[in-house]
């Protein structure tokens, strides 16, 4: 059984949280304005969805030594469940337990969180969708008033490039200022420390980075990666996994899921600042802005040609078209994503060069994927066979070896 623990350490402007097992320590540094910062600690809930993956990845129950929520626990359990189905090769079935199992509303779900929001800001345009639509109040029934937006150093920007993240940074506070939104940034070693496998746990990381403000908010805002029609699982970031790792008085929503990614570009088309300042890149060189010529960069370029708006100063530069067919995908994800952008330009009777070399990259993508599919299973299948074959070999020594080892036996009781 893996044993976890929550301490907290407070000052000036910095919160550091650090969560223990007998061999690991999983630390956040939370730095901003004392009035963003988050509360003292109360439920350890953050613990639990720190640790669930590592635990399932290990298959040791997992015991926090301290007050969770109740929802939480049944939420995780459903967690459990469904990636142990998802991905049986990667996590094993196990037990969540606590010290004391809280469900008083008044700690759970404190009525002066009611319709606020912490939410992740990369700077990225899923993260400045999300923003910019609860700010102008276009969500409806599920506008929120945004506490604090949080960047956070130790994922995409490593814990090592602090000159990366502080240009990162100081574009991300100029970008929320201009609608009266407050920047805290965390620094987490999570992703090094107990991360397994970065696609399928993202989402965790991030979620469990928000959840330091549980307490003050009510709801955690992620921008969604994919649209509702594209769904693509197991993927680390999704409604259905975002659900599981709340509790009845912290919501972690996975926001935005009705627009594809294209339909985004035209939804901040008109925050001209969040324009300037997009970052969306984190293949190339980590210097806080965009390289404007990884995979990401040129997909982004094509958000914007696919509708029409002219690409911003963030990344300048239309892609050649050696560049787009040239463009490489590493799962169905990405197909994805590119065939979104395929669909809104004819969409919108959109046309040229350029799109015809995007529909010779996501053929050519598919074709390799499918390759690479394959190849992988004529590998599994030559183990198999492999281990066929060595089964009766192996059985024959073994047979051999006990032989030799009665007739000694044998020659030693008759001696």
């Amino acid at each position: 059984m893996i044993t976890v623990t929550i301490s907290e350490e407070r000052s000036d402007g910095l919160v550091r949280r650090i969560v223990r097992s007998h061999d690991k320590e999983v630390w956040w540094d939370i730095k901003g304005a004392n009035e963003i910062l988050p509360p003292p600690l109360d439920l350890h809930d953050m613990a639990a969805t720190c640790f669930i993956f590592h635990a399932m990845s290990k298959g040791e129950d997992l015991h926090i030594a301290g007050p969770v929520s109740n929802s939480l626990l049944e939420n995780l359990e459903d967690l459990v469940a469904s990636w142990v189905n998802y991905c049986p090769h990667l996590y094993k079935k196990i037990r969540i337990s606590a010290d004391e199992e809280v469900s008083d509303l008044s700690r759970t779900n404190p009525a002066h969180t009611t319709n606020k929001a912490i939410s992740a800001f990369s700077g990225g345009l899923d993260a400045s969708f999300t923003a910019w639509r609860h700010h102008n109040k276009r969500v409806g029934r599920k506008t929120r008033n945004i506490f604090a937006g949080v960047l956070i150093q130790g994922f995409d920007i490593p814990l090592s490039e602090m000159r990366a993240f502080e240009t990162s940074a100081a574009s991300a506070t100029q970008t929320l200022q201009s609608i009266g939104i407050p920047l805290a940034t965390v620094q987490t070693n999570w992703k090094n420390e107990v991360c397994t496998n970065w696609e399928m746990e993202f989402g965790n990381g991030v979620s469990t980075c928000l959840m330091n403000w549980l307490g003050a908010v009510d709801t955690a805002l992620i921008g969604s990666d994919m649209d509702y029609r594209r769904l693509v699982y197991p993927w680390g970031g999704s409604p259905m996994t975002y659900g599981m790792l709340s509790n009845n008085g912290f919501k972690v929503v996975y926001d935005g899921g009705e627009f594809a990614r294209t339909e985004k570009v035209e939804g901040i088309s008109d925050w001209q600042l969040g324009l300037t300042n997009l970052r969306v890149c984190w293949a190339g060189p980590h210097t806080g802005k965009n390289c404007g010529v990884c995979e990401k960069c040129t997909r982004t370029k094509l958000n914007f040609l696919a509708v029409g708006v002219p690409l911003p100063p963030s990344l300048p530069g239309v892609p050649s078209l050696y560049a787009i067919s040239k463009l490489r995908t590493t799962n169905e994800q990405q197909i994805a994503l590119l065939n979104d952008i395929v669909e809104m330009a004819t969409s919108r009777k959109i046309n040229g060069p350029w799109l015809q070399a995007l529909k010779f990259a996501i053929y050519k993508n598919k074709l390799f994927l499918r390759v690479a599919i394959i190849r992988f299973m004529r590998r599994r299948w030559w183990q198999f066979k492999k281990g066929i074959i060595a089964l009766p070999n192996f059985l024959h020594k073994r047979a051999l070896t006990l032989e030799r080892t009665f007739k000694t036996d044998a020659h030693q009781t008759t001696s």
